[in-house]
C-alpha cells in the first residue's frame, strides 16, 4: 500500500517560530512544545502539533494555491454530522503569513487502517470491513446535482463531453499518450493497456452520470481506526482535498486496489455491509470499479519525476488488474 513511494512534492516543514507566527491568531497565548511531521502523505505536509498545555492538533500544509485546501475544508464541514472525520479549527489561504495555505485539524486518535491489513488478522479483517462498508454507503448517500469537480465553493464543475464508453477510451487514450507515461509504464504496457480498455470499454456504458460525493482516495492509508477484541471503530476518514461527484465505484475501486480477491477476508463483509446500509452497486461491479480505478493508476504514472518504486508498483497493479480479470468476474457473483 505505497510503502516506499517517493513523494510527489518535498516536504514543506516551517520551524517553530514561523509555526508560532502562522497561528498565531488560533493559538492565543497557548505556546507549542514540539512539531512532529506526520507519514502517510505524497503531495501535502502533515506536521504534528503538540502545545505545552497537552492539546495536539495537525498543521496540514497544500502545495497549491489554496483551492484544495478550500475544497477539503468545505467538504469535512458538509460530512462531519454523519461520517467521522476531522474538525477544521483554523484556515489560512491568504499567503500573507506564509508562502503555502494551510488548515489546522483536530487530532484524531487512531491507527491507520493498512496496520490491520499488514497484520493478517483475519476476524479483525472481517469486522472492519463491516465497519467500512457501512461508512462508505453513508458516504455515498451524499448526491450532487450531476458529475463533476467541485470548485473552492463546492460548486459542481461539469465534465465536458458524455460518460460510458467512448468517453472512458478516449480518456485513458489521453492519459497513456502523454510521455511520462509512456516513459514509466513502457510502450509495451501501454499498449497492452490501450488493448485491454478497447476490450472491456463496453463495460462502464451502464454506469451513467452518477454524482455521489467520491473521497477519490479511499483506502487504508486514510482510514483511522481503534480496535478491541471484537470491535473495529473508524475513528476518522482522513485526505478529502480530492473529493469530487461521480461514481461510488472510484471509491471501492480504490480501497481494493491492494487486495487479494482469491483469499481476502475483507471483501465479502465489505460489500455486504455496504449494501445492507444503502449502497447499490450494478452488474459486474467489481470488474467495472477496477476498469474505474484504472484512470487513477495511469494518471498517477503521468509524473516526470515518479520515483523506481512508485512505478514498480503501479505496474504491477496495472497487470495485476488485467491477468485477474476473469478471477473478478468469479468474486462479483458470489457476494
Amino acid at each position: 500500500m505505497k510503502t516506499g513511494w517517493e513523494r510527489s512534492n518535498p516536504l514543506i516543514l516551517p520551524d517553530q517560530s514561523t509555526v508560532s507566527k502562522m497561528l498565531q491568531p488560533f493559538l492565543n497565548e497557548r505556546q507549542i512544545l514540539k512539531l512532529e511531521p506526520l507519514g502517510g502523505g505524497l503531495s501535502n505536509t502533515n506536521i504534528k502539533v503538540s502545545l505545552t498545555n497537552g492539546e495536539n492538533f495537525v498543521l496540514r500544509i497544500y502545495n497549491d494555491d489554496g483551492t484544495k485546501g478550500h475544497i477539503e475544508k468545505g467538504v469535512l464541514q458538509l460530512v462531519k454530522s454523519t461520517i467521522p472525520v476531522p474538525q477544521v479549527l483554523y484556515h489560512d489561504a491568504s499567503l500573507s503569513q506564509f508562502e503555502y495555505p494551510y488548515l489546522v485539524l483536530d487530532w484524531i486518535k487512531g491507527t491507520q487502517l493498512s496496520e490491520l491489513f499488514i497484520s493478517r488478522d483475519q476476524q479483525s479483517l472481517v469486522y472492519a470491513g463491516q465497519e467500512v462498508g457501512r461508512v462508505l454507503a453513508s458516504l455515498h448517500a451524499i448526491q450532487f446535482t450531476s458529475p463533476g469537480f467541485f470548485d473552492e465553493q463546492l460548486t459542481i464543475q461539469r465534465f465536458d463531453g458524455a460518460s460510458g464508453a467512448e468517453f472512458f477510451v478516449d480518456l485513458i487514450e489521453r492519459i497513456i499518450s502523454e510521455r511520462p507515461v509512456t516513459e514509466n509504464l513502457g510502450p509495451e504496457l501501454v499498449n497492452e493497456i490501450r488493448q485491454f480498455v478497447n476490450e472491456h470499454a463496453q463495460l462502464v456504458d451502464d454506469i451513467g452520470n452518477q454524482s455521489s460525493l467520491v473521497h477519490s482516495d479511499f483506502n487504508p492509508l486514510n482510514i483511522l481506526i481503534e480496535k478491541d477484541e471484537d470491535n473495529i471503530k473508524i475513528t476518522g476518514i482522513l485526505d478529502w482535498e480530492f473529493s469530487f461527484s461521480n461514481s461510488p465505484l472510484i471509491d471501492i475501486g480504490n480501497m481494493l486496489r491492494y487486495e487479494d480477491v482469491k483469499e481476502s477476508p475483507f471483501i465479502q463483509p465489505f460489500i455486504s455491509s455496504y449494501l445492507k446500509h444503502g449502497g447499490d452497486l450494478p452488474q459486474k461491479w467489481l470488474q467495472k470499479a477496477k476498469l474505474l480505478d484504472l484512470i487513477a493508476l495511469c494518471e498517477l504514472a503521468n509524473k516526470e519525476a515518479c520515483g523506481e518504486v512508485r512505478v514498480r508498483d503501479i505496474k504491477n497493479l496495472i497487470s495485476r488488474t488485467m491477468n485477474e480479470w476473469e478471477l473478478y468476474e468469479e468474486v462479483q457473483e458470489d457476494i
